[in-house]
């Protein structure tokens, strides 16, 4: 998408469906605050730092699998 980047585009997604759950894919330096700040928000619920293993990836996918069927379970 032109003119925005990923975390605003995590911030789009969350917007429209809160349950989703986000993994930031990036080899870029991030604005720390903003990070904190999407982080406490839950709009970034992952983090992974390029170059990534296969084993890493698939290992957050398989937190946020876990995290969404408990947010199905015990909704807050």
């Amino acid at each position: 998408m032109q003119d925005l980047n990923g975390i605003e585009f995590l911030k789009k997604i969350k917007d429209s469906n809160p349950f989703v759950r986000t993994i930031l894919i990036t080899a870029f330096e991030i604005d720390d605050k903003i990070f904190r700040e999407y982080t406490k928000m839950k709009i970034i619920n992952g983090f992974l730092q390029k170059p990534i293993g296969l084993h890493d990836l698939i290992k957050e996918v398989d937190t946020q699998l876990h995290y969404y069927e408990q947010q199905k379970k015990y909704p807050s």
